[in-house]
């Protein structure tokens, strides 16, 4: 027994898998669309927990933590964070050991000694599931992070909400969840949908293949069928003309009645066998093409089913043999006339001979004359074996038969050798011409293309039959190849493809817009897709860059300031040094107002890379004697500037915060000792020199996020530039103002930045696949449509083609008198054969026609749906092939009977 096909085969032609997995796929993504939308949108909601030690500095107690952590202390995973006064130890910062419940600690103490504004210090916070990883970098980063965000809100003037926003941080750092980057999700999503297209992509294109291979294989059957019912008939006719040529007598008779007998036998053999083997084949490929179950127990059958064009070819070349031997058995025991078979082996050599004695400009006049005559021999052949033998079978028929194949040989043979001259001869010229030489393929596709020609579109090679009838050379070329082989030498001489036959240009432009088409196909299938999917991925991490980068953004502030109080004494501001400025210019406390800051700020924005404000603020600006709230120092690096103690500032924030409540209640929320949402106080520091200067703005923001700006410039705080100094210009206190709300607005839109959790190789790689996979589809999508488009638009040309064949054979049958006339009457007379060639010619040519016009009519007579698919345009390019050559003779023979005709008058 045959072993059966391989698994993979049987799971590739199961219908149902391609369609399910596509459904599960589709299903696929539709969950993880689910889940996009979930994480895109998620919002954080977990309350972040506090546990904060007793006897904390800047207010930072258990309630008032609690208070901001209400309303703002909420991340994507639920944590718990301990805010302690002390140094943490070695295992809490480095090795994350923690008490039980708790996943994050901060440290709010500082070492005096060494205050870590500059470089945050790492060993002041940690988190305890960073830690444990092998990593460190991560644990250091994060913590940084953590007391660096702390730092910079206290700096601010933040007490409880220092510590939340140190918590945010960490939540940010560790606790975010996975990415919610729309990009990556959206490609994520829509990448099982779109495998689960490609695979119908697939799978459709695998289920035309599929159906395309049964109807090969079903035409390849119908052809080995129709042998096998054939071959009863064959043995029959081949028993009849054994013993037609049994009847035989006399030596010579006897001898060409033996030699005729083995040879039809041999090849009835032949062609039993082949059959026998076929029919093997036919059963393997049956099990693989259309039912895996089937079992084969023919003894001797191959392991493995041959290939089904290798099958299809031989099925054909099999009925082929199987006409030709049909034919020639009856033929050569003389039950046939044979000048229909004949008949076509003579149009596939004299159809090339007439294009070539068309080209007299080529041929001398002694090759024409030669060839000329060799082809009405040729014809004289074909009215002979019509007329000159009848239908009865005798001795000397068959005699006879044998006779007139061997005159046939001999004919072909003096055709050969005198197109073998003229190819020498126009070689000798090709090569001085620089022509090249047509090579094998050309010449077999040349000759292909005659053979259906010359029978009408039913054979694509003479082979065959010529074998039967033992007409084939041996080690040589026929006359017919000989023929095309010069007509090709021809064509390379004068580089003229407008010398082809329209058939031959037809075809010659089929097959160039098929490999146009096949190169093209992969390449835009295969490389568009993939250059999109590089080009989106690297696109995604850039714009995922973009989103991360701390400088560089485009400001987009525009919210003017909401209000401005001025809290303290007036007189207290100094007026300008410059004394040439009080004449033309307001006081100084007269700029403090909101309408000149307004403007100031909005001027502004016009000379730099400034904007307004990202959300509305209330400033209250307190008028501050520097002297009586922090101790001042000058600082040796700068004349313009002071320098304040960290810790004295810290300590005089509450004091500045208590004279802003006394004066506006509201500003200042009690329980918590901060400023107010949507409010921020400015300090004005006023030497006693009569310089003045700005320190940071005590707001309600938290900084929080990735190398936030807010609050982070510590030294605005403690090293003030101090303006209108003796000596030196002066600057409406105004404008001061207006320069540093303008450097706020710029610190709160570098807040809040959020780093990537999503590494960019997976960010790269999601984006590219889902949208090779996207272009992929619409690529074969595209293509597929184009293709239909394309064989639609083809479909309607061909049937159009149709019609104007059907024109041109009403008006060939309408002119078959005349043509009659033209070729009998007319060119008869010359054909050095009496007539006879001439008539053999014309009655090739009405059958030529009687064949076109059935094979027309069939065509048109196919219903609707059939009358589409590569198949019928190429039966009808062949009728368009064969009408075109007829139309060719018949214009040939009116133009050469009305030379003749001129002649004689």
């Amino acid at each position: 027994m045959v072993e059966m096909q391989p698994r993979r085969s049987r799971f590739r032609r199961a219908r149902w898998v391609a369609p399910a997995v596509a459904l599960g796929l589709a299903a696929l993504s539709a969950g993880l669309g689910l889940a996009a939308q979930a994480h895109i949108f998620a919002q954080p909601d977990h309350e972040i927990s506090f546990v904060v030690d007793e006897g904390l500095p800047y207010g930072i107690t258990q309630e008032s933590v609690d208070a901001v952590a209400a309303t703002q202390a909420f991340s994507y995973e639920p944590f718990t964070v301990m805010v302690v006064g002390r140094d943490l130890t070695w295992d809490e910062y480095n090795n994350g050991e923690m008490p039980d419940g708790i996943d994050v600690m901060l440290s709010v103490g500082f070492d005096e000694s060494d205050v870590d504004l500059v470089i945050a210090d790492a060993t002041r916070a940690s988190v305890a599931k960073l830690a444990e990883l092998d990593d460190w970098m991560i644990q250091h980063r994060v913590a940084s992070d953590m007391r660096e965000t702390y730092i910079n809100n206290l700096t601010q003037g933040l007490g409880p909400s220092a510590v939340v926003g140190a918590a945010l941080t960490a939540a940010s750092g560790a606790f975010d969840g996975s990415t919610r980057s729309p990009v990556f999700w959206i490609s994520l999503a829509a990448l099982p949908l779109l495998a689960g297209l490609l695979v119908m992509l697939d799978w459709a294109h695998n289920f035309a293949r599929e159906r395309g291979k049964a109807r090969k294989f079903s035409r390849a059957r119908l052809h080995l069928a129709r042998v096998v019912l054939e071959l009863e008939l064959l043995e029959a006719r081949v028993l009849v003309a054994g013993a037609e040529l049994d009847r035989a007598t006399g030596p010579s008779a006897r001898k060409v009645a033996d030699g005729i007998k083995d040879q039809l036998e041999s090849e009835l053999a032949a062609i039993r066998d082949d059959s026998l083997k076929l029919a093997q084949e036919e059963q393997l490929l049956t099990r693989e093409i259309l039912n895996q179950d089937i079992e084969i127990h023919e003894p001797g059958a191959p392991a493995h089913a041959m290939a089904l064009a290798d099958f299809a070819a031989a099925t054909d070349a099999l009925r082929r043999r199987t006409n030709g031997l049909i034919a020639a058995s009856s033929l050569r025991v003389g039950h046939s006339a044979g000048g229909d078979v004949l008949g076509q082996l003579a149009l596939a050599t004299t159809l090339p001979l007439d294009d070539l004695l068309k080209r007299d400009d080529l041929l001398t006049t002694q090759e024409a004359r030669v060839l000329h005559g060799h082809r009405s021999d040729l014809l004289a052949l074909v009215s002979e074996a019509e007329t000159a033998f009848g239908t009865g079978s005798s001795p000397e028929t068959i005699v006879a038969h044998s006779d007139l194949l061997a005159r046939w040989r001999q004919v072909e043979q003096r055709i050969a050798t005198a197109l073998a001259k003229t190819e020498r001869r126009l070689k000798t010229r090709g090569n001085k011409d620089g022509a090249a030489p047509a090579g094998k393929d050309a010449l077999a596709r040349r000759v292909a293309e005659r053979a259906q020609v010359a029978s009408g579109g039913t054979l694509s090679t003479m082979a065959e039959l010529r074998a039967s009838l033992d007409l084939t050379p041996r080690d040589a070329l026929t006359a017919s190849e000989h023929a095309e082989r010069v007509l090709l030498l021809v064509e390379a001489i004068d580089g003229s493809a407008q010398r082809m036959a329209p058939s031959q240009e037809v075809a010659a432009a089929t097959r160039r817009k098929d490999r146009e088409g096949s190169n093209a196909a992969p390449l835009a299938v295969g490389l568009l897709p993939l250059a999109a999917g590089v080009i989106a991925g690297i696109v995604a991490i850039s714009a995922m860059a973009a989103d991360d980068k701390t400088y560089g953004k485009t400001l987009t502030g525009d919210e003017p300031l909401a209000a401005l109080h001025v809290v303290g004494d007036p007189t207290l501001l100094p007026d300008y040094v410059d004394d040439g400025r009080q004449h033309d210019e307001a006081e100084n406390i007269d700029t403090l107002t909101l309408a000149y800051v307004r403007d100031a700020m909005e001027r502004a924005t016009k000379y730099g890379d400034k904007a307004l404000l990202p959300e509305p603020v209330e400033l209250f600006v307190t008028l501050l004697p520097i002297a009586d709230y922090v101790e001042v120092k000058p600082l040796k690096e700068d004349i313009n500037r002071i320098e304040i103690d960290y810790f004295d500032l810290l300590a005089a924030y509450p004091r500045i915060k208590a004279q802003v409540a006394a004066q506006y209640p509201d500003a200042i929320d009690p329980a918590l000792g901060e400023v107010r949402p949507g409010k921020a106080i400015l300090p004005l520091w006023i030497a006693e020199d009569g310089s003045y200067g700005t320190g940071l703005p005590l707001t309600s923001t938290l900084s929080t996020g990735v190398d936030s700006r807010l609050g982070a410039y510590y030294f605005e705080a403690t090293q003030p530039l101090m303006l209108n100094r003796p000596d030196d210009m002066s600057f409406e206190a105004g404008w001061i103002v207006a320069d540093q709300m303008s450097e706020l607005g710029r610190q709160m839109e570098y807040n809040n930045l959020r780093k990537q959790t999503l590494a960019p190789a997976a960010m790269f790689w999601t984006v590219a696949l889902a949208t090779w996979a996207g272009a992929q589809a619409v690529t074969i999508a595209a293509w597929s449509i184009a293709q239909l488009a394309r064989r639609g638009a083809g479909t309607r040309s061909t049937r159009r083609a149709l019609r104007e064949l059907r024109e041109q054979l009403n008006k060939l049958a309408l002119g078959l008198d005349l043509s009659m006339l033209d070729a009998v009457a007319v060119l008869g007379s010359s054909d050095g054969h009496g007539g006879k060639a001439a008539e053999a010619d014309q009655h090739l040519y009405e059958s030529m026609l009687l064949t076109a016009w059935r094979e027309v009519q069939e065509l048109e007579s196919l219903p609707r749906r059939l009358q589409r698919g590569p198949e019928w345009r190429a039966r009808v390019e062949r009728m368009r092939a064969v009408i075109t050559t007829l139309a060719e003779r018949d214009t040939a023979v009116a133009d050469r009977a009305m030379q003749m005709i001129r002649s004689y008058s």
